[in-house]
């Protein structure tokens, strides 16, 4: 998707990386679900939240798993640190079965400013189609 929009990527990466069996949302004692159980433990600290000439940028794409209905918590970490202000924001998520939801309005609420368009949710392996579909409508 970044090659098709001729795009820059940041990536979101938390300071304590999340294992297979940390993302393991069916284990009721994996550290997502006891994340999810207990909200003082979803400010996930992440290795940068600083982007390259952030202040040159005007549309800002976020995409991020969706996670118990919402965007994975470091997202909102990577969110609340930056200013959005004078941007365009284009969320878009992965999920094998849960929409796109709230997510994108709980970033926006979140964020220190900018115009939160409409997002997009992908199914888990997105087609081709679909990225070229949803990339043709950026650039329109």
């Amino acid at each position: 998707m970044a090659q098709d929009l001729g795009a820059d990527i940041f990536e979101i990466e938390p300071e304590d990386e999340y294992t297979s069996e940390d993302l393991d949302w069916t284990d009721d004692n994996s550290r997502v679900s006891i994340e999810h159980e207990d909200e003082s433990l979803q400010n996930v600290s992440l290795k940068s939240t600083t982007v390259d000439n952030w202040n040159d940028y005007d549309t800002v794409l976020i995409g991020y798993p969706i996670w118990w209905g919402v965007a994975a918590w470091p997202v909102d970490t990577f969110v609340k640190s930056n200013d959005f202000n004078g941007k365009t924001v284009i969320p878009f998520c992965t999920s094998s079965s849960s929409g796109l939801g709230r997510s994108g309005d709980l970033l926006a609420e979140e964020a220190n400013g900018g115009e939160w368009k409409e997002g997009q949710r992908f199914r888990e392996n997105p087609s081709d189609a679909d990225i070229k579909e949803f990339v043709d409508n950026i650039n329109q």
